[in-house]
């Protein structure tokens, strides 16, 4: 029995991440001027979701996940990606963090804000579109 085959939608994923890393970038902006932590604490959060959401659409492209690939094979892939990306996104917001001197808490809870969005965007894009291609085969 050969095992299904898939194609993720790449324009999907992308726009989930636009969106996740848009909307965590707001809170982060409305929390940090709200709560009078400042503007380099704002723009600090800001500059380090723009490197989550640069990073993000790299490795994605690097994916290709429009590529037909047995499912098993998309699920493994996508996990190392996603680890991948986010040891990537590590390393270049530590190199923000020497070269735009921002505080080191700001970025981590900026990091962590938008990493959690970027998860919960994407896990609700994939599940929806495996779900989609699921359905003949539990009918």
């Amino acid at each position: 029995m050969k095992s299904p085959e898939i194609s993720l939608s790449f324009r999907s994923l992308a726009t989930a991440q636009c969106v996740a890393v848009t909307i965590s970038a707001a809170l982060w902006w409305v929390g940090a001027v709200v709560g009078g932590f400042g503007m380099k604490i704002a723009v600090a959060g800001i500059a380090q979701a723009g490197v989550l959401l640069l990073v993000s659409l790299v490795i994605l492209a690097l994916f290709s996940p429009s590529k037909k690939r047995p499912i098993a094979t998309v699920a493994t892939l996508w996990s190392a990606t996603s680890f991948i990306r986010f040891l990537v996104a590590l390393g270049v917001s530590t190199l923000l963090y020497y070269t735009a001197q921002f505080g080191p808490r700001s970025l981590m809870f900026s990091f962590l804000l938008t990493a959690v969005f970027l998860l919960i965007a994407e896990t609700k894009v994939l599940s929806a579109m495996l779900l989609k291609i699921g359905k003949p085969y539990n009918e």
